[in-house]
């Protein structure tokens, strides 16, 4: 057979210099293309025809074979094998890349530990070696988490104990009991992190507080340690006037210069913030450090597909920044079908309906049963590396639409209003506050009295943050109603899936789908 042209990306140049989105790699889709590279995980006849690198054209990690190459991402031990042996086997993808050219944040995985998916012994989690009595487990997974980012990571975030591991629901488990539990069990992870590494990774400091008390309490505990950069959580990435309030603390107290190099924004799809980050990076590197880089991550393309939700297309207007997902097309009838993926994508120019809507009518799957779907586990694999493709695009366009109309207007950030429907907007493609955002935040750097811009700037800074005012934001966050067992609602744009709680279901549906597969593949192993 011979293979039709088909587009290969390059998205790095595309960045330019803006604020770096990663890619929160799910361990399905790890699974996939490191299995692949040890063995013919996947039949050679189930890859989509058009395939030229087979499945390792899916690891856009890969810049010689990928269809679409980007090389940053992040991957957390909360999932991952801790073993290395085994580590750099299944999890070949992170672990075999070219390393010297691609760039992975590891993410120590305090959300898993809180909730039960890592072990930890919480009856030892204060003990110390040397204590009498010392017996050392919670320190084993303190260990191996430490060695598994070491081992997998260009820069790592600490191991923080997210201030809701305290409320009524977890409490019972971990035996944290408040705010002040969880910071002091941070401390003491910091302390054994600093104590231990060996410098193999660069580490990043966590910022978290549910409030804006909590989060200034939270940044006066931790900001004496040594550590290579920052990872902003809580209200440090919910509130952007805190955000900023926090970075120009950071800058005056000299916390931002070379050898402090990375900032990251915990879980955000936010094509808003995607652009206030790019202009804070600016303006950090002109002013205060030219090495600093600025990311976030969220895990939305990977986790989308766990509800059957596939990106369609952007939107990138005055109205709203924003990707749009839907239900994609799931009916045995288009099993062998030939008609084109509708969406684009170098993967979807790839495959056809039969090569996602894989079962026929009438097959029956491992259990004897014909399921509702059509879609095996692999084709949840390709939506994904579509969906990543198009998450990697729209933020690199709102980036690229924003600089247009930055250039184009003045604004006085001071002078924000919401303006009624139907009057004549700034730009046709760009909202009112993202422009107004930027030249705040360029406002703000460049000021001798930054807090005095933002004091100014109340009605812009609380509609960015989509809030009536600021003190909305500032005590929003109530630990003791978090991660409440519901069933999330996706609407079109995915912001549900920033929802860490709802992403961890998700990721529990993806490898309870992974494990039938690998059982199912076994089965036909021993069955010849």
């Amino acid at each position: 057979m011979t293979l039709s042209y088909k587009t290969r990306v390059d998205l790095d140049p595309r960045n330019k210099d803006y604020a770096i989105f990663l890619p929160s790699i799910s361990g399905f889709y790890n699974t996939f293309i490191s299995k692949q590279q040890q063995e013919e995980y996947v039949p050679q006849d189930r890859i989509p025809a058009e395939f030229e690198h087979g499945i390792e054209g899916m690891n856009f990690l890969n810049k010689e074979k990928a269809y679409f190459h980007y090389s940053h991402a992040l991957y957390s031990a909360g999932h991952a094998q801790l073993d290395l042996t085994k580590s750099y086997v299944q999890e070949a993808m992170v672990q075999q890349r070219d390393k010297p050219n691609t760039f992975i944040l590891g993410d120590s995985g305090g959300f898993q530990i809180g909730k039960g998916v890592i072990n930890f012994d919480w009856q030892r989690f204060w003990e110390k070696q040397g204590d009498a009595g010392y017996v050392g487990t919670a320190d084993k997974t303190r260990m191996a988490i430490l060695n598994w980012l070491e081992f997998t990571a260009d820069y790592s975030m600490v191991l923080d104990l997210p201030t809701w591991a305290s409320n009524p629901i977890n409490s019972p488990r971990t035996g944290l009991k408040s705010f002040s539990d969880c910071l002091n069990g941070t401390l003491h992870n910091n302390d054994f992190f600093l104590k231990n590494r060996q410098g193999k990774t660069k580490f990043l400091n966590v910022l978290q507080g549910g409030n804006n008390v909590d989060a200034d309490t939270w940044y006066e505990a931790v900001k004496h340690y040594p550590f290579e950069g920052w990872a902003m959580g809580g209200n440090n990435m919910k509130d952007i006037d805190l955000m900023l309030r926090r970075l120009i603390t950071l800058r005056d107290e000299k916390l931002l210069e070379p050898g402090r190099d990375v900032i990251h924004f915990l879980g955000t799809s936010k094509l808003e913030l995607a652009v206030a980050l790019t202009a804070i990076q600016r303006n950090i590197r002109e002013s205060v450090n030219p090495n600093m880089k600025v990311t976030f991550d969220c895990a939305s393309p990977f986790l989308a597909t766990a509800y059957g939700q596939v990106y369609t297309q952007h939107v990138h207007q005055n109205d709203r920044f924003s990707y749009l997902m839907t239900k994609a097309v799931d009916d045995r009838r288009l099993s062998g079908s030939n008609a084109a993926w509708p969406w684009n994508s170098p993967v979807g120019e790839r495959m056809t309906m039969g090569d996602v809507c894989y079962y026929q009518p009438g097959q029956l799957n491992k259990n004897g049963k014909e399921s509702r779907t059509s879609w095996d586990s692999f084709s949840y694999f390709l939506m994904m590396g579509h969906n990543v493709y198009q998450h990697i695009e729209s933020v690199q366009r709102a980036n690229a639409l924003a600089d247009t109309a930055h250039q184009l207007y003045t604004v006085d950030p001071s002078t924000y209003s919401v303006v009624k429907k139907g009057t004549r907007e700034l730009s046709e493609w760009v909202p009112r506050n993202v422009i107004y955002i930027m030249e705040l935040i360029d406002r703000v750097f460049k000021s001798q009295t930054p807090f005095t811009e933002l004091d100014k700037a109340q009605k812009l800074l609380s509609n960015f943050n989509g809030t009536k005012t600021l003190m909305t934001t500032a005590h929003s966050f109530n630990n003791s109603d978090m991660f409440e067992t519901v069933k999330p609602v996706v609407d079109e744009t995915g912001s549900i899936f920033d929802d860490p709680e709802v992403a961890e279901q998700c990721e529990e549906i993806l490898e309870q789908m992974l494990d039938e597969s690998v059982e199912q593949k076994e089965l036909e192993v021993q069955n010849g």
